[in-house]
């Protein structure tokens, strides 16, 4: 019995001293086993800049594939609107780029965060931006185009406010024709549009910080609105 004790003790001796060998001199097998080798991993980012402009990012990604349409509601918008398409060319902008889903998600009565849910023509979720009036699709389009740029350079856990194309005044719940940028305080950083205390509605980036040639792209899935809660 008392051999047997010593034998185990001898053993875990042993071991011991073996793991002690492989932390201090960097052995590379232990009880017949290779240990995971040290490499050096190569540390990269993806760049963000598509090298090309905001509307060429626009239409390749709506009208001229026929795979990848997820912006086209937002280019059928600008052209029943009759918007300058040249806005998007301009440079020192930011571009709220608007997905499919963002326009329309669903035909339920119940549907509010979209654009067609939410402003909805006769009680019932709208089925085209012919719906509308020019004039009301053009104002929220101004709207999604802000003066300057901001990013992820210059957007943080501070609400940055920022002045869009809409006319001020068009707006009467957004006289200023104002919109808030800013990150979410968590890992994932999205950008958050119009997170200010009491907004009526907060709608965070599905895609961010997208650098076209003529200033930063940021795609949504939710429609995008300014108001105060009375």
């Amino acid at each position: 019995m008392k051999a047997t004790k010593m034998k185990q003790q001898l053993i875990y001796s042993a071991i011991f001293i073996g793991l002690l060998a492989v932390g201090s001199t960097g052995c590379k097998k232990i009880a017949g086993l290779e240990l995971q080798k040290n490499t050096d991993h190569e540390i990269s980012t993806l760049d963000p800049h598509i090298n090309k402009t905001a509307w060429q990012y626009l239409k390749e990604r709506s009208v001229s594939s026929a795979t990848d349409t997820i912006f086209k509601r937002m280019y059928e918008a600008i052209v029943y609107s009759g918007i300058d398409s040249g806005l998007y060319q301009q440079p020192g902008h930011t571009f709220i780029f608007l997905h499919n889903d963002a326009v329309f998600r669903t035909a339920a009565p119940t549907a509010s965060d979209c654009y067609w849910g939410r402003y909805k023509v006769n009680n019932a979720v709208a089925k085209s931006w012919t719906q509308y009036t020019p004039q009301q699709v053009k104002n929220w389009l101004l709207y999604l185009i802000v003066k300057g740029e901001y990013s992820y350079d210059n957007i943080s856990s501070e609400l940055v406010e920022t002045k869009t194309l809409l006319p001020e005044g068009a707006d009467a719940a957004n006289p200023g024709s104002l919109m808030y940028f800013v990150l979410s305080n968590d890992r994932d950083s999205k950008v958050r549009i119009n997170d200010f205390i009491n907004s009526v509605r907060v709608t965070v980036g599905r895609t961010s910080g997208i650098l076209s040639d003529n200033g930063p792209i940021h795609v949504v899935d939710r429609v995008v609105e300014y108001g105060v809660k009375p």
